[in-house]
């Protein structure tokens, strides 16, 4: 390949938030594996089924094309598992409980002990939520209620808490730790605060001899019964409810703009459930599985903080079709959103509360107002006394996720206006998006004449240039017309552009596995290709949010086993997007690459002038060659330096133990204002060109 620089730019300086990222309660098990929290159910309500839209996206049905096959209930066959997706079940003590299945009737209760005369099971008299855990010894020796599960480390202190009443025998208990797989002989034993016939706060703190995987037991004394509810186990180098090195994993990163709590489960989430001392477990109402609320509003704006990132919240438009339906199709938007037999997907709840457009709208401004508001407003004093007294000041704000569900076009146009008008009463300074990805480009021209006056930016899907192209000329247009200064934003995306035979790889004959995909060096390579063609159309775009930040299925930039946490290939990526030097991409003579050719070059100047920055993408098996002419500059002659990432196979991927994407130094020589250089298979490469 020969390339000529020019002196021309694409467009104004690269936008610093393209390397932006996304969090999703209820969804693929994100923040529980980056959660400090070491319990699963803490609060002992029984677990509900992930729903067919879960197992679908993360192909865990044998057929996708057969939607009454078995689910996959062993998710150790996949490549991506490790033990911050385990589903650990509490069994009584006496006793072990191995690897759980996932199934639809799957309980993670193991109600009686192999050895002694001990049980467990749910009950109704809950101090937290709506079951407590009883727990029932009738043999002659200690006996009581465990988890497995439990990875601890040396010289950390761990504080195990929770509420327990005594209903017979004694209420002197003792908390105990075991080896993982043991019975006898625990590392650990902490006796606890007698307890009476009314909820007691019990409290205990250990450390642990060795790291390794342990057992947490709750003992009774002989003939002892007593119930259990909202237990929590949390070590000490834990940062604002996240594991130490879930932090350090996401600094690493380095996220810009941090979407949360969804995606589709922000649809119907009622950010009150997630702030102050009493956070109702619930079902999730779109995903599946449970919602414990522990993860809220102050948490992941303290987590966006602690990496450096901005906060982007996603709000729940209330509207009447929410009441019993996740999507209606739009023969059906006409239709009664009281009938719950409308042809449309029935989401198996009533929730009458998220029905009034004009109440959601006064709960978004209320929520805004719990995060930018002062001491001298009601929501400001609600933060400070839950513990944050400076407000967080978090500027952008989401109106809702795949509005297509509830809405038609204008509707949903409109009824931004009312919840931008709403929100912005209360804080004048926040920018609202309203999503573009729904609609077609004549509809998406009437929805910003609609609400052009209300809105900041677009929340955007997607990654075709073409698209991308149409939706900043409707920007442009409007901006130019109006004197108005809206943004383009993507809040949500992932690299699925088919680009190589890798992207789909089959699992089976029969099957295709978008998730064995996710993790490999093929998919950080296809990002790098969306990245570049979004750093060409500089401050157009403002931030960009990758599809996810942790956990989904290896869907992820970072991974958070109980181990620790490692990056995942695309997180390896969006670090070097995220600390590039480049500052203003340069046009190349005769040459635009398109986001789908295989070898790609980019250059840009940094932000003081005084160098290039030059790109280099190969996603063959074949290393390449660039001949780039530089004579429109006066670049110094010699060796100049950057960084490669690469890996010997399109499936190679990163694990906890075994990285088999490398970061390497790499050069490449200048001479006689020319640039000649290898470009090496299944590689992304800068290299910084100091000019003289």
């Amino acid at each position: 390949m020969k390339l000529k620089a020019t002196t021309r730019f694409h467009s104004t300086p690269i936008s610093e938030k393209l390397s932006s990222n996304f969090i999703e309660l209820g969804y693929g098990l994100q923040v529980e594996g980056m959660a400090a929290e070491m319990f699963f159910n803490r609060s002992f309500e029984p677990f509900y089924p992930y729903r067919m839209i879960n197992k679908l996206w993360y192909d865990l049905l044998e057929d996708e094309n057969d939607h009454s096959s078995r689910c996959e209930t062993d998710w150790r066959v996949f490549d991506w598992y490790h033990s911050g997706y385990e589903h650990n079940a509490w069994f009584a003590f006496p006793g072990t409980a191995g690897y759980q299945p996932i199934t639809d009737d799957a309980t993670f209760v193991i109600e009686k002990s192999p050895f002694a005369d001990v049980s467990i099971g749910y009950c109704g008299d809950a101090c937290h939520g709506d079951h407590a855990m009883k727990v029932e010894n009738h043999s002659d020796a200690l006996g009581g209620l465990a988890q497995d599960g439990k990875h601890c480390f040396p010289a950390v202190t761990y504080t195990f808490k929770g509420k327990i009443k005594r209903i017979t025998g004694s209420g002197c208990l003792t908390v105990a730790i075991y080896e993982e797989g043991t019975t006898k002989d625990p590392v650990v034993t902490c006796a606890l605060c007698e307890v009476g016939d009314t909820y007691t706060e019990v409290t205990a703190k250990f450390e642990v001899p060795a790291e390794g995987r342990y057992t947490f037991a709750l003992l009774l004394p002989p003939h002892t019964t007593v119930i259990c509810d909202d237990f929590t186990l949390i070590p000490s180098d834990s940062v604002r409810g996240f594991k130490k090195s879930a932090v350090e994993a996401g600094r690493y990163v380095s996220p810009k703009v941090i979407r949360w709590p969804g995606g589709c489960f922000a649809s119907f989430y009622n950010w009150r459930d997630g702030v102050g001392d009493y956070r109702p477990p619930m079902y999730s109402y779109f995903w599946g599985g449970y919602q414990y609320n522990d993860i809220g509003t102050d948490e992941l704006a303290t987590y966006a903080e602690a990496v450096g990132a901005e906060s982007m919240i996603c709000v729940n438009m209330f509207h009447p079709f929410k009441r019993f339906f996740d999507y209606v199709p739009p023969e059906s938007l006409n239709g009664d959103p009281n009938d719950n037999t409308l042809y449309a997907a029935y989401h198996g709840r009533d929730l009458p509360h998220f029905m009034d457009k004009e109440e959601g709208a006064r709960e978004a401004a209320a929520w805004v107002e719990y995060c930018n508001g002062d001491e001298t407003t009601e929501g400001g004093r609600a933060r400070i006394k839950n513990g944050r007294v400076k407000p967080y000041n978090i500027k952008y704000w989401e109106m809702d996720n795949e509005m297509h569900r509830w809405f038609t076009d204008e509707e949903y146009a409109e009824t931004c206006v009312l919840y931008s008008r709403t929100m912005k009463a209360v804080d004048p300074t926040i920018k609202i998006g309203m999503i573009s990805y729904c609609s077609s480009m004549e509809a998406l021209e009437r929805m910003v004449e609609i609400a052009g006056m209300d809105i900041d930016f677009l929340a955007d899907r997607g990654f075709e240039e073409g698209d991308l192209i149409r939706k900043l000329d409707i920007l442009r247009k409007f901006n130019k017309a109006h004197g108005t200064s809206i943004r383009y934003c993507n809040t949500e995306w992932l690299p699925l552009n088919g680009a190589d035979v890798y992207n789909m790889v089959p699992r089976s004959e029969t099957r295709q596995n978008k998730c064995f995909m996710f993790s490999k060096w093929s998919y950080a390579l296809d990002a790098a290709a969306t990245l570049m063609m979004w750093q060409r159309y500089g401050q157009d775009i403002d931030f960009i949010n990758f599809n996810n930040l942790a956990n989904t299925h290896s869907q992820s930039v970072i991974e958070t086993p109980k181990e620790g946490a490692y990056i995942t290939s695309a997180g390896m990526m969006m670090h070097r997007f995220a600390t590039t030097e480049a500052y203003r991409t340069l046009v190349l003579e005769d040459y635009h690459a398109k986001r789908t050719d295989p070898v790609q070059v980019q250059l840009s100047v940094n932000k003081d002038g005084s160098a290039l920055v030059l790109n280099l993408l190969n996603r063959t098996e074949e290393d390449g060659e660039l001949e780039l002419d530089l004579s429109a500059f006066s670049v110094k002659d010699g060796t100049c330096s950057g960084v490669i990432l690469s890996a010997k196979s399109l499936l190679s991927m990163n694990l906890l133990h075994d990285t088999q994407i490398t970061e390497t130094p790499g050069h490449v020589k200048v001479t006689a204002q020319s640039v000649k250089t290898i470009v090496p298979r299944l590689s992304f490469a800068e290299y910084v060109l100091p000019l003289t």
